[in-house]
């Protein structure tokens, strides 16, 4: 090649003064990372061919459902009853934990118009307690069938923030609001993992 001719073919030093090739954009490495080689993979958070964040996507059984309807969410809060690995996205969750309070409510609110209804009207204490005890079964029966699938998509909403779903165990210690206010964070799609273990 000969002084002036043009940049030199890729792989070739040019000549002394020659003009040395370009590259082209979003080619270079960013500042102070190394330059990357042909054949080596993708770093991890950066594009390959997997999908948007250099990971294997995840499978439908774990993916979260951003977007979700109340409907799809209660769906999805009584398929995935325990169901601990995986993520739930705020719309999952949230919708999830209205319908678990408004039903709650609910229950409790026929118990008090039952037991409000027994007073004035003077009720037998035979009748009366039956009455009580069948609507405080039903609410008990709906704690026990709920609060199994109510940890589980809280520990999968923790996973989709970045988060560890031991912070759920603060509902055993009484202390509910710690992984509620944790459920509010963002997702993080970057820390996805094909698998919990």
């Amino acid at each position: 090649m000969s002084y002036g001719s043009g940049p030199a073919p890729y792989g070739e030093q040019p000549a002394y003064g020659g003009q040395a090739p370009q590259p082209t954009y979003g080619s270079q490495a960013p500042y102070g990372a190394p330059a990357p080689y042909p054949g080596d993979p993708a770093p991890y958070g950066a594009p390959n061919q997997f999908g948007q964040f250099g990971l294997p996507p995840l499978t439908p059984d774990i993916a979260p459902l951003p977007g979700a309807s109340f409907g799809e969410a209660i769906k999805r809060f009584f398929q995935r009853y325990a169901q601990f690995r995986g993520y739930a996205s705020r719309s999952e969750f949230w919708w999830s934990y209205l319908f678990l309070v408004g039903s709650i409510f609910i229950l409790y609110l026929v118990f008090g118009v039952s037991l409000a209804a027994l007073i004035v009207n003077d009720a037998s204490e035979s009748s009366a307690g039956l009455v009580l005890t069948l609507v405080m079964g039903i609410i008990g029966i709906f704690g026990l069938a709920t609060f199994v699938p109510h940890i589980a998509v809280m520990v999968r909403r923790l996973h989709d923030t970045g988060q560890s779903g031991l912070w759920a165990l603060f509902i055993i210690a009484g202390l509910e609001i710690v992984p509620l206010i944790m459920c509010c964070f963002d997702s993080r799609p970057d820390l996805y993992r094909p698998e919990w273990s």
